[in-house]
């Protein structure tokens, strides 16, 4: 019960901006000045994975909008960050057409704003086209593909609750027969990025456990047939969470667990294979039977769990 307090106290509140200690994530900090939530990553990222991963959070790259939130940013990169780390990446680029700065969510950011720094932006080369934010609390434009620490953030405003599954996230549903609640992603990806997309979900890559379980994403995955799915990728059922990555033929999950300990360990016939000897990572068939296949030369549809 303890685990769903910090969201239900939030549901109670969730109209209040005078609430005291609302709920997002367990990683994430609240800034009662700012009616927000914010988290620096320290792992450096281009622009684009930090646009990405802040996404898949249910967060933004974070977009300034006042004075005394840069300050608090600055306050921040400050706080964590190594001294010889002199900025973090923020919503802000001219991508769409040199020299017109705009956030992501399509704010124009002048150039003439006292909040660049001195003789920025330069577009050095002509290649600097995203923006971070100096410990002075300056903007200065940078190479997209440049390495840098982060902040997401994510508003009160925008906060959403889901208490049965203990995530704001509200594409995730229950299972109450397997006590977990799950997420369906319909945009396919490679094994890897799946695990990162639930990770940063703060959920897993789907494990099956019973032969309920395994029936329960067969039913899901009728309920999307390949015909309904757009793109060309293979769409004959999902990833999971299992491998044999660390020694070849001993299939464990993500968490840990030998297969054949999960409670459910029935393969496709003639699987697993490890075809071409490079297929390690987790997948079940629209049939709900078990089978091997490359992590990274295929992108599948997949779900993410959370426990309840």
């Amino acid at each position: 019960m303890f685990r769903f307090l910090p969201v239900l106290l939030y549901c109670l509140g969730i109209n209040s901006a005078k609430m005291t200690n609302p709920f997002f994530r367990s990683d994430y900090t609240y800034e009662p000045s700012q009616e927000s939530f914010y988290k620096i990553h320290f792992e450096t990222k281009s622009w684009l994975e930090a646009r990405a991963l802040c996404e898949a959070e249910g967060t933004s790259l974070v977009m300034p909008e006042s004075k005394p939130e840069i300050e608090y940013l600055v306050k921040i990169m400050n706080d964590n960050l190594p001294e010889n780390v002199i900025a973090a990446y923020i919503g802000i680029h001219d991508m769409f057409s040199e020299g017109i700065f705009v956030t992501l969510t399509g704010r124009d950011v002048p150039i003439a704003h006292n909040y660049w720094a001195p003789g920025e932006p330069t577009n050095s080369n002509n290649t600097e086209h995203c923006v971070h934010i100096l410990r002075s609390g300056k903007y200065n434009d940078i190479v997209c593909s440049n390495r840098y620490p982060f902040i997401c953030k994510k508003t009160l405003e925008s906060l959403t609750a889901n208490p049965r599954c203990a995530t704001s996230d509200l594409a995730y549903f229950p299972n109450y027969n397997t006590s977990s609640c799950y997420k369906l992603h319909l945009t396919p990806k490679t094994w890897t990025d799946a695990f990162a997309t639930c990770h940063a979900e703060q959920s897993y890559l789907a494990i099956v456990n019973s032969a309920d379980e395994a029936q329960f994403f067969k039913e899901q995955l009728a309920d999307h047939p390949p015909a309904s799915l757009h793109g060309d990728f293979f769409k004959d059922g999902i990833y999971l969470g299992f491998h044999d990555l660390f020694s070849e033929g001993s299939h464990v999950t993500i968490l840990g667990t030998p297969l054949s300990q999960t409670g459910f360990a029935q393969w496709s016939p003639g699987q697993p294979d490890n075809a071409g000897q490079n297929e390690n990572c987790g997948h079940m068939y629209r049939s709900g039977l078990l089978n091997d296949i490359n992590c990274s030369s295929y992108k599948l549809i997949f779900f993410c769990e959370r426990d309840i």
